[in-house]
């Protein structure tokens, strides 16, 4: 008998608010997020134990370096907790994408984002420059190859 891997879905904020519809956090009503996070300590965080585990959501910094909302229970570079109206299917991951990566280049001010950003940051980011300010020398030294994306 084989393992099954769980699906994987990934959605945008509106989306998640949408379907699975975050609860009021009736403890902290001025809480983050439209007053629907729930902290990760205190009487807050035992709320959210005390609900069923495919209505909790954890909130945290992934290892891309930016903001993501996950279904299901976690501590590892937790933030905070949402419970939601609607439960999440079983044995499904469902990543919330809440932000997109951006670079921006202190030099000329130009912005970039998504992957484009990523490759910037990891390359030219080095020497606080982009593609709009840096010269072909620093593009070539610091192995800079341009991607289809445009800065914002």
């Amino acid at each position: 008998m084989g393992v099954t891997m769980p699906d994987f879905i990934e959605m945008d904020m509106d989306e998640w608010f949408d379907t699975y519809k975050p609860i009021k956090n009736h403890i902290d009503t001025s809480s983050s997020f439209d007053g629907t996070m729930f902290e990760t300590y205190g009487e807050e965080v035992e709320f959210v134990k005390a609900q069923e585990q495919n209505r909790i959501w954890m909130y945290g910094d992934g290892d891309d370096g930016e903001g993501h909302i996950w279904s299901g229970w976690g501590f590892v570079n937790r933030i905070g907790y949402f419970i939601t109206e609607v439960p999440f299917p079983a044995n499904t991951d469902i990543q919330v994408n809440l932000n997109d990566y951006y670079y921006f280049c202190e030099n000329c001010h130009e912005e970039w984002e998504g992957n484009a950003g990523h490759l910037v940051n990891d390359t030219l980011g080095e020497i606080d420059k982009c593609p709009a300010c840096a010269t072909m020398e620093e593009m070539e030294e610091y192995q800079y190859t341009p991607t289809e994306e445009k800065n914002v």
